[in-house]
Parts: C-alpha cells; sequence; structure tokens
C-alpha cells in the first residue's frame, strides 16, 4: 500500500509540472503539437531532478531511517513480549540478575534503583505512574527507572515533583540511543510476520479521498481552470478542473463527517 501510495503521488507531481508546462509555452503562442513536446520534455526534465535531489535527501536521512526501522521492530517485540519475557531481555541489557521477586533491583554504594519494564500500554500516563508510586512509595528505594514506549507530558511533569524516591522514565527512542546501540543487545523476542495487506476498493477510496489530500485537489483545480484558457481542449480542462473540486469537497466532506460520528 505504501508503494502504492509513493506511485501516485509521483504520477500527480509529474502531471501538474506538465500541465504547468503546457500552459507556459501556451503563452507563447507556439503551436499546441510543439507545446505537447516542449510540456513532454520540462516534465522529464523536471521528474528527473526532482527525483535526483530526493535520492541525495535519502542518502542523508539513511543512518535515520535505519534506526526508526530497528526502534519500530523492537516496539513490536517488546509491546508482544510476556512479563517474564521482557524481565530477562532488561536483565541482559542492565546486567542484572532478577531478585527473588523478580524485580530488576541495582544496589550500588547503598543507592537502590529499581528498574521497571512497562509495555503492556502504547502510552505510559499519569494514572500508570501513581500506580507506580503508590505500590513503591513506603519501600527503601532511592531511585525508580520506567521504560515504556511513549509517556504523557502530564505524566513527565509528575515524576519530577517526587522527592522521596526520584522517577526517570525512558521511553523506546531514549532506551535504544541510551542502552541497545550502545550494547548492541537486542530483545530476541519472536513477532509474526505482518499479513500483507490487499490493495481493495475501500483502501484506494480512503488513500484518495484523506483530509490532507483536499488542497492538492483544489489546488489542481486551480491550475486546470487557469489552463483552460490558454489550450484548444478547453472543454476537458474544465471537466477535469470540475472534478478535482468535487475530489476536495469530498475530502473535506468524509472527514467531517467522521468527526459527527
Amino acid at each position: 500500500m505504501f508503494k502504492l501510495a509513493f506511485y501516485i503521488d509521483e504520477i500527480f507531481k509529474l502531471v501538474l509540472i506538465f500541465f504547468i508546462s503546457l500552459v507556459f509555452y501556451r503563452a507563447t503562442l507556439l503551436s499546441f503539437s510543439i507545446c505537447l513536446l516542449l510540456a513532454g520534455l520540462t516534465t522529464i526534465v523536471v521528474g528527473v531532478l526532482l527525483f535526483y535531489i530526493k535520492l541525495k535527501k535519502d542518502a542523508k536521512l539513511s543512518l535515520k531511517n535505519e534506526q526508526i526501522q530497528k526502534i519500530e521492530t523492537i516496539k513490536m517485540q517488546l509491546s508482544n513480549a510476556s512479563h517474564l519475557e521482557l524481565r530477562k531481555f532488561f536483565a541482559k541489557l542492565l546486567s542484572l540478575e532478577p531478585n527473588s521477586k523478580g524485580e530488576l533491583l541495582k544496589n550500588v554504594d547503598n543507592q537502590k534503583t529499581l528498574y521497571i519494564p512497562y509495555f503492556e500500554k502504547e502510552v505510559f500516563d499519569l494514572n500508570d505512574l501513581l500506580s507506580v508510586y503508590r505500590e513503591n512509595k513506603n519501600r527503601k528505594i532511592d531511585e525508580v527507572i520506567i521504560f515504556c514506549t511513549k509517556f504523557s507530558d502530564d505524566c513527565l511533569a509528575t515524576s519530577k515533583n517526587y522527592k522521596k524516591i526520584r522517577y526517570i522514565i525512558m521511553n523506546l527512542k531514549d532506551i535504544y540511543l541510551k542502552l541497545i546501540e550502545p550494547t548492541q543487545i537486542f530483545p530476541e523476542i519472536a513477532i509474526e510476520a505482518p499479513t500483507k495487506e490487499k490493495i481493495t476498493l475501500a483502501r484506494l477510496k480512503k488513500y484518495a479521498f484523506e483530509r490532507k489530500r483536499a488542497k492538492s485537489y483544489f489546488f489542481c483545480g486551480i491550475v486546470l481552470l487557469f489552463s483552460s484558457y490558454f489550450v484548444p481542449l478547453r472543454i476537458y480542462y474544465l471537466i477535469f478542473s470540475g472534478l478535482m473540486f468535487i475530489s476536495a469537497l469530498i475530502c473535506i466532506f468524509i472527514h467531517n463527517r467522521k468527526n459527527e460520528i
């Protein structure tokens, strides 16, 4: 589905370049056949340049994309892991042995640090923090470090207000950059291979009429409407311009309807 979306965006971009080029060359009062040829050549040249710029940009972001891909894989592994698998992985990552209660508790120079992997939910929120606080407030612990996928802003702000026990919350990005990447210890947790999504009419409809595409359809409609005054096949430009405006309205209507529901 992502490849299809990429191809649709690229084709849409090239078609728009072609129409803008055609309007520009028609303004020079050249014959329509020559204008078509020049517009086609311009589209090819500009398309190649844009593709080259995209390749250069992607090359700079390749390392970052590789990290993002690894983090997403780790996220899937940890979110589907059992409590025992989580405990084993973080024990290995932190070079710790779980105590008799199965806790990851580190005691160095009378400084006790408790590590809590918490991946039951996508976002570690304030209620989760309060639950952890209630469980450990009467214990002789100096620091609690919580590992999670993401955390809410109010949760982070509240964690800094506790005085008796210091609370540190690390999201998956911090875990990867500060612990996993330096040690190169990755979770060995099997995950089910994602099933390949079938291209259906419903998926194409959902993609074609996303809210963000309303502006693109509207802009394309304006370009086609403006172009109709410079080309001999005016009726076709007007028809497609109308289709673009209708598509923009559909994007807005579908989005507003979903919000009402």
